[in-house]
């Protein structure tokens, strides 16, 4: 899910809510609306927070439940 993939990415920047949305130019209640999975991001603030995350925009999207576990 994109709101879980959204947190997990920006924690492991170890960034604030407030950051990334600094960092994406976009606001800190959207960052907290698209994580919480109550708005979905266009492709424009896709663009913006992946370029921010320096994820491409399909890393953003992909589903890491569909990738088989190493090991």
């Amino acid at each position: 899910m994109f709101a879980n993939k959204l947190k997990r990415l920006r924690e492991a920047k170890g960034w604030t809510k407030s950051r990334l949305a600094q960092e994406a130019n976009i606001s800190q209640t959207y960052v907290g609306e698209l994580e919480a999975g109550t708005k979905q991001p266009t492709i424009r603030t896709l663009e913006k927070i992946a370029s921010a995350l320096g994820v491409s925009v399909p890393k953003l999207l992909e589903d890491d439940k569909s990738k088989p576990k190493a090991g």
